[in-house]
């Protein structure tokens, strides 16, 4: 499971805990600023102090706003505090890029930089790297490391779902939900993996899903509605064949005068064009029997790991307990 950790640390480290509990393998935290995020890793510091086996990290962080050295001696040290459970999301990010005024620029390039460089210094090397967008020097982070933490890349482009295939442990698709959505995407990461001369088997395909669940199926919808929508508009134009294929024209054609317009509130208001249907093509959100066969779904298409991100509410980044009970309780039994 995956949350902003918006709420006290008290509560997200009891959330861990009681994740933890109900048999969830992995816990994630979003690496964002000004949307009222603690910091990512004093958070997950807390989450490790607090729990025993459940995997942790960032999902995700991002080489713009943490330069690569910095970013691997932070997934080092929460290795460390974690007793070996650290793990790490790079992706392209997602908040307070204007405020920082900072470009997300070449993002295929600094992710692939990015990679190159931390991953060097988690193995304990000398790094001397000199890129279009990062340099460093005789870089090494002299201190004792765990080798092989797992390295994840996580995307809705192609360009770094293939990036993904071709170097990393893992790859997260991003936001996909449906059958075609991704097949595609499942075949943008096997594409990268054969140009390095691997396989689908070689990596861990992991599907990032919006949750939510209730026994009224349009509550579900409307819980995870808000947090859709926005990813639909910060997503790149030139997937939106893939991702709206089924569906009426119209639909791309709204999407993209919302993101030209900036119109995130009529986005999220909308039910013409962004109905239910659409919503539950990116998301796990209805009745637990719905949920179930969405689940299902997805892992009969090859995806071995699920990572939820629980939504209670419309616009809430709280009581995300009230989501991963029932799953718990209600849905994993009955999906493996």
């Amino acid at each position: 499971m995956g949350l902003a950790p918006t709420e006290p640390l008290k509560k997200i480290a009891w959330i861990a805990r009681t994740a933890e509990v109900l048999g969830f393998k992995y816990i994630v935290h979003a690496d964002q600023r000004f949307r009222g995020e603690k910091d990512v890793f004093v958070t997950l510091t807390s989450d490790a102090l607090s729990t025993e086996k459940i995997m942790l990290g960032p999902c995700i962080s991002d080489p713009y706003t943490r330069i690569p050295g910095m970013l691997a001696t932070a997934i080092a040290s929460l290795d460390e505090v974690s007793g070996g459970r650290a793990i790490l999301t790079l992706g392209v990010g997602g908040s307070g890029f204007d405020e920082l005024h900072i470009a997300r620029e070449h993002p295929n390039i600094a992710v692939r930089e990015a990679f190159q460089i931390v991953r060097g210094l988690l193995r304990g090397e000398e790094v001397t790297f000199k890129g279009k967008m990062f340099q460093v020097t005789k870089a090494r982070m002299n201190l004792e490391c765990r080798r092989d933490i797992p390295m994840f890349i996580a995307s809705r482009s192609p360009m770094n779902l293939e990036l993904a295939g071709e170097v990393a442990d893992g790859a997260l698709l991003a936001s996909y939900a449906s059958e075609e959505q991704l097949r595609y995407a499942i075949g943008r990461v096997e594409a990268g993996a054969k140009r390095s001369g691997r396989s689908l088997s070689d990596l861990k395909l992991i599907a990032w899903l919006y949750a939510s669940i209730s026994d009224d199926s349009a509550t579900a919808v409307a819980n995870v509605r808000p947090f859709v929508t926005q990813a639909l508009l910060n997503t790149s134009p030139e997937m939106y064949p893939v991702m709206f294929r089924g569906f009426d024209q119209d639909v791309t054609s709204f999407v993209l005068d919302c993101r030209k317009t900036g119109g995130r509130s009529r986005a999220n208001e909308d039910r013409k064009y962004l109905t239910d249907e659409v919503i539950r093509r990116f998301s796990v959100a209805g009745t637990p029997e719905e949920c179930i066969e969405k689940l299902r779904a997805v892992a009969a298409l090859g995806i071995d790991t699920i990572w939820l991100r629980p939504f209670s509410a419309p616009f809430s980044e709280s009581d995300h307990e009230r989501v991963i009970i029932p799953f718990a309780e209600r849905v994993l039994p009955h999906v493996g």
